[in-house]
């Protein structure tokens, strides 16, 4: 039996850790694919903005994906001062072609995770936390501070490590999408490494 395509994360945030971890998941039912999810290396913001400690990173989850289909995915927040466009940051951040033995695929949260539960608000509202009134803003990816942005739509404080993950368990992904250029992205990225 063949093994399946395994996707190797990096990311930010400790809430990113388990969350992505679903998305990923997630993303590969709806495109019929079972996609094994290696355990996400976190690399904090700082760190993750530095070419040599990012590349470290890749090479570590490097291991995890040689020899099979997959590759290592680098997911961050576009919430830099100096750079306002998710693509060229993408691209300033992503290895240079050949660097890695895997496919390495950036993609850039504009501005933040959670901007992508904004754009699919609705879909929340299934949860506890969340009123049921949640409506997704006209351009959820406008603004920055999501976090804040969905809290107003709580009935308690957002905390990543609480709801992150579960949040990224209902997203309607379709809605995601439509209303989020750069979840289009992260479904396109996934996709990409799987097949």
């Amino acid at each position: 039996m063949n093994n399946p395509p395994i996707v190797a994360p990096i990311v930010e945030g400790h809430g990113e850790v388990a969350a992505v971890r679903q998305l990923i998941t997630r993303i590969g039912e709806k495109l019929g694919i079972f996609i094994e999810v290696a355990q996400p290396f976190r690399l904090d913001s700082g760190k993750m903005r530095r070419r040599e400690e990012l590349d470290k990173a890749v090479r570590l989850q490097e291991v995890r994906v040689r020899g099979r289909v997959g590759g290592v995915l680098i997911v961050r927040d576009g919430d830099d001062d100096d750079l306002q466009c998710p693509v060229e940051l993408a691209r300033q951040i992503a290895p240079e072609s050949g660097a890695f033995s895997v496919p390495v695929e950036v993609v850039i949260a504009f501005h933040e995770y959670e901007a992508w539960f904004l754009a699919a608000a609705e879909s929340l509202r299934c949860h506890p936390s969340v009123r049921s009134d949640a409506t997704a803003p006209p351009n959820p990816e406008s603004k920055r501070n999501a976090k804040k942005q969905l809290e107003l739509m709580m009935n308690e404080s957002y905390k990543e490590t609480l709801h992150q993950a579960k949040f990224s368990s209902l997203i309607d992904l379709d809605v995601a999408a439509k209303n989020s250029r750069s979840f289009r992205r992260m479904m396109h990225a996934v996709e990409k490494l799987a097949s």
